[in-house]
C-alpha cells in the first residue's frame, strides 16, 4: 500500500509539473510539449512515457528503457534522473499493445512492469508504462 501512495504522489507531481509547464509555454505563446516535438506526424501513434524505480520507490535515473515491437525491432531510451522516460509515438499502423516496454540497470534486475490503461478508444494520449527495478 506504501509503494502505490509513493507511486501515485509521485504520478500526480509529474502530471503538476507537466501542467504548469504547459501553462508556462501557453503564457509565453508556446505549447505544452513532452520535452521534445519528435512525435508531430499524423501518421504517428501515441507516445510511451513512465517512470522507472526501484523496489523502495525512489527514481532510478540512467537505466535503459527498451520497446519492442512483437513483430520486430526495437528503441531504446534511457531514464533521467528523476527516473523519467518518453518514447515517441510509432507508426499507427503499430497497435500499442503489440509494443512491450521493459527497463534495465546494471546492478538490478526488473521486478515489475505496470502498464496503467488508456481509456477505451483513446489512440492520441500518451500511454503510461512504470518499470520497478530491483537491485541484485
Amino acid at each position: 500500500m506504501t509503494r502505490q501512495i509513493k507511486l501515485g504522489r509521485t504520478r500526480a507531481a509529474l502530471i503538476v509539473a507537466l501542467l504548469l509547464g504547459g501553462l508556462t509555454a501557453a503564457r509565453g505563446g508556446g505549447q505544452m510539449t513532452f520535452g521534445d516535438d519528435t512525435n508531430t506526424s499524423a501518421n504517428d501513434g501515441p507516445p510511451f512515457f513512465g517512470f522507472v524505480r526501484d523496489a523502495d520507490g525512489s527514481a532510478v535515473g540512467d537505466a535503459r528503457v527498451t520497446a519492442t515491437v512483437k513483430s520486430g525491432g526495437a528503441l531504446v531510451t534511457t531514464s533521467n534522473s528523476i527516473g523519467v522516460y518518453k518514447i515517441a509515438g510509432f507508426a499507427k499502423s503499430i497497435n500499442p499493445d503489440d509494443i512491450v516496454i521493459s527497463c534495465a540497470k546494471d546492478g538490478y534486475k526488473q521486478a515489475n512492469i505496470v502498464r496503467r490503461p488508456n481509456a477505451p478508444g483513446d489512440t492520441t494520449d500518451p500511454i503510461e508504462v512504470d518499470c520497478v527495478l530491483q537491485k541484485e
